[in-house]
């Protein structure tokens, strides 16, 4: 027997997709006017709460490929916002760390990013953000315990849970 096709059950994945591409396009806009992408910032955010990471783990922490990091960590490295270092103990391992002009470009661009998410949360009560956050992790830890974990990080297991 042919199961029934419902349209409303795909209309939450397709709001979802479509919320989630204006948002971004929303910021994307924002960060270009500093020439920085939306990945870019990504990275910015990691460093800026650490000493430095292994790009390894940035790209566990983004749920991007290691290729895809190092590709970013050079344009930031070109612009004077990263420095990469060897680790001492593991020449083998390279480290990104924000140089103090990244960490200047973090400060100046936060508030700015800031703004603009209050601006988006604005269409929302407290009340209203604190239940779409408590949803979003329901379905995100869903996902994650279903999905295949050899495609997800550890970080990414544990992490999320958390949260």
């Amino acid at each position: 027997m042919k199961q029934e096709f419902k349209i409303s059950e795909t209309m939450l994945w397709v709001r979802l997709a479509v919320t989630f591409n204006l948002l971004y396009q929303e910021i994307k806009k924002d960060l270009s006017k500093e020439n920085l992408t939306v990945s870019q910032l990504d990275i910015l955010v990691c460093l800026n709460r650490t000493k430095g990471l292994p790009l390894t783990e940035i790209a566990d922490r983004l749920l991007v490929t290691g290729g895809n990091v190092t590709g970013i960590i050079d344009r930031l490295e070109n612009a004077g916002l990263v420095m990469r270092q060897r680790d001492q103990k593991d020449r083998r391992q390279v480290w990104a760390r924000l140089t103090p002009k990244g960490y200047a470009v973090y400060r100046q661009l936060m508030p700015r990013y800031i703004e603009t998410m209050r601006k988006i949360n604005s269409y929302l009560t407290p009340a209203e953000a604190k239940e779409l956050m408590r949803l979003l992790k329901k379905l995100r830890v869903g996902v994650m315990k279903k999905a295949s974990r050899d495609l997800i990080p550890l970080s990414m297991n544990t992490n999320l849970e958390r949260e």
